[in-house]
């Protein structure tokens, strides 16, 4: 692990120092303005008319130009990132969500990007948001992620659920945890990830005896047949099922289609790992069991409890004295407690989970708990902690 990995993976604040803009920013300062943003320690930066260029850092929206965008720079920047027809596309209704990349000595920066359109300073307009991306996943001893979520990270089969808000890290906590996998000199992984964008690389990992495919859905791989981006990520499925793979890595579950096809590969035999926007266990299994019509529902609820190997969901909290500290709440889904589960009614089974967690009959650990735990630490403050338990309660 380098030097730089050993430091903190959230900014602890902002410097004060403002990037200085002589004239417009086009695509001759642009890439400059994002890699001062990315030195400044920031998470995501927000472009739109009539507002200086903001970004998050250490938890914080701060200013980092003193001129305003005007709504040519704004047009400009997208067509730069996306292409000619960028803004008629934002016109028409879409939004999109590129990638970009700025080559550097040494290798290249990352990041990934959302332009929407809408109403800014009484007018239409565009909004940027693009968030940086490390050119390698974080080392996983800077996550600070608990030994028990370390050793049951790569279960023989099944599938694995990191889940959370936006913006919460479930993206850099699964690429970690998948580094620390392929380092392993004896793990003969095949990886075949489906992204839309794909996030992190992994270019520069050691991998002695792995190997991985990185697919951007509806760019790399779509069907032949015109269909939605549910069935995109079912046909990934499908596509990585005549590809020999040891470990397959979605996105995001989401949908029907996809949590159907993630289950049907992980009752093959294979491991899955994919993200979910939800907060807790008991609530990701609930949203799991959701979208299926109730004569398929028991059926296919049986099969995901059946397949589920762990559920971590992480959310990001106010660290004392600046920057952010990640909470995590986790559940590992061994023989016991899946028999505990499936003795209850599928409407009592979030209650069921909430019960072990908060009893400790489980391996695992509450949002709670984890938040004491950082309070006692003096990561967080009182009224932060206070603010959890009663979420629990």
């Amino acid at each position: 692990m380098s030097e730089d990995e050993k430091k903190s993976s959230f900014s602890r604040g902002h410097d004060g120092s403002i990037f200085e803009v002589d004239g417009r920013i086009g695509e001759d300062n642009f890439d400059e303005l994002l890699i001062w943003c990315s030195e400044k320690g920031a998470s995501d930066i927000t472009i739109q008319p009539n507002l200086p260029v903001i970004a998050d850092i250490g938890g914080k929206l701060v200013k980092v130009t003193q001129k305003s965008l005007q709504v040519p720079e704004v047009d400009g920047i997208v067509r730069y990132i996306y292409g000619e027809n960028g803004p008629a596309e934002i016109k028409s209704g879409f939004d999109l969500d590129p990638s970009h990349e700025i080559r550097v000595p040494g290798g290249r920066m990352r990041f990934r990007v959302n332009i929407t359109g809408g109403r800014s300073s009484g007018q239409d307009g565009i909004q940027i948001t693009v968030r940086t991306l490390p050119d390698i996943p974080l080392h996983i001893d800077t996550l600070n992620v608990e030994p028990a979520i370390l050793e049951n990270f790569r279960p023989k089969d099944g599938m694995v659920l990191v889940t959370g808000p936006t913006g919460s890290g479930k993206s850099t906590l699964l690429s970690s945890g998948l580094r620390m996998v392929l380092e392993d000199p004896d793990a003969n992984e095949k990886v075949l990830e489906y992204s839309k964008p794909v996030e992190y690389v992994y270019d520069k990992v050691e991998m002695p005896s792995s190997v991985v495919f990185q697919t951007d859905v509806g760019k790399h791989l779509r069907p032949r047949a015109q269909a939605d981006e549910a069935s995109e990520f079912a046909y990934c499925v499908r596509n990585a099922l005549r590809r020999k793979p040891t470990i397959i890595t979605i996105g995001e579950a989401r949908d029907k289609a996809t949590i159907e096809a993630c289950v049907e590969a992980s009752l093959t035999g294979h491991l899955m790992y994919s993200t979910m926007h939800t907060i807790g266990v008991a609530e990701t299994l609930r949203r799991a069991v959701t979208p299926f019509p109730g004569d398929e529902r028991r059926a296919m609820a049986i099969d995901i409890l059946e397949v589920l190997r762990m559920i971590v969901t992480q959310i990001l909290l106010p660290r004392e004295g600046g920057g952010k500290v990640a909470c995590r709440e986790f559940m590992v889904f061994d023989d016991d407690t899946r028999e505990k589960v499936l003795a209850a009614e599928i409407d009592d089974w979030p209650k069921v989970i909430r019960r072990l967690l908060a009893e400790g009959n489980c391996i695992g650990q509450s949002m709670a708990d984890c938040a004491i735990g950082l309070h006692d630490q003096g990561l967080i403050s009182k009224n932060t902690l206070r603010h959890i338990t009663k979420r629990e309660t």
